[in-house]
């Protein structure tokens, strides 16, 4: 522990009182304007969750070179021990319901009005996105699913911390199930499309879920609408995290679309019209991490 505090008082992250004291008696702080920085998880600056990224980026590199030399895909990651990086939480908090959504009309009106609306929000992941809409919107039940139980019991006890278990429900269900239960009225996918091996099967299911009047919502990576060399910091990002972690995943399947994290808008309105979908609209929603497109059925 003390190397650590050190080596995190060298970086500039943390302070220390004396550094002319005795090294086990220093004493050590967050200055203040690095706490919603490395400390507060709910707030837009928070950037701490990239450490668990990296780590569990790094933990398969062996796997995953053996995978790029037979095609094949590196096995998928255990939630221990150090769980999974929630890097849209504090996004997802703090604006999907209060700026995104309603920056949506026909989406945020029927939210707001009666008979009260149904939502599934598909790969929710551990449960911030569908806790986010139903705090938003009082009036809304939502069903979250997705394929990883670890996900999935931590999205359960988020709602029951959040206060909103009586409404957000979790369930293990693949999102390309065609047997998927009920009518909703809004199906949302956020940040999770490209991670899809079968994106195809999994915006038929959400068509095949949709009321009538209902619509799917989804959010992804912000990149180019073209491939360009070299590429703008975005694109080269995305690129990153695509062949280390995104692609990987979803080689496994020997029916992959292999989207990768550069989902560029042609592609996902390529996958929609295959599934059964009459338009894509890109939306007008000032959101740098994300960017929304609307499907209607």
């Amino acid at each position: 522990m003390r190397e650590w505090l050190e080596h995190q008082a060298a970086s500039g992250l943390l302070a220390v009182d004396d550094p002319t004291a005795d090294p086990l008696a220093r004493r050590y702080r967050i200055p203040p304007e690095h706490v919603p920085v490395l400390a507060d998880p709910d707030d837009v600056r928070y950037q701490a969750y990239r450490g668990v990224e990296m780590v569990r980026a790094g933990r398969p590199l062996p796997q995953l070179v053996e995978a790029f030399r037979t095609g094949g895909a590196p096995p998928p990651l255990p939630w221990e021990p150090e769980g999974r990086a929630e890097f849209n939480r504090a996004l997802f908090v703090n604006l999907l319901g209060r700026e995104w959504l309603p920056a949506i009309p026909e989406v945020d009106r029927r939210l707001r009005t009666e008979p009260p609306a149904r939502v599934a929000d598909v790969a929710c992941g551990t449960g911030w996105s569908s806790i986010a809409m139903a705090r938003a919107y009082p009036k809304i039940t939502v069903d979250g699913l997705d394929l990883d139980p670890d996900v999935i019991t931590a999205a359960t006890e988020n709602a029951q911390e959040a206060g909103v278990a009586d409404r957000v429900r979790f369930a293990v269900i693949d999102a390309a199930d065609p047997g998927l239960p009920g009518r909703y009225d809004l199906v949302t996918i956020f940040e999770a499309l490209h991670d899809m091996s079968r994106p195809v099967d999994a915006l038929r299911a959400a068509r095949s879920m949709l009321a009538e009047g209902g619509s799917v919502v989804v959010a992804d990576e912000p990149v180019e609408d073209e491939f360009t060399a070299p590429a703008p910091e975005q694109d080269r990002y995305a690129y990153g995290w695509s062949v280390v972690s995104c692609l990987p995943s979803a080689m496994g399947d020997p029916e992959t679309a292999a989207t990768g994290a550069v989902m560029r808008p042609a592609t996902l309105a390529r996958y929609a019209e295959a599934a059964g979908f009459r338009s894509t609209e890109a939306l007008p929603v000032q959101a740098e991490a994300l960017r929304f497109y609307r499907l209607l059925p």
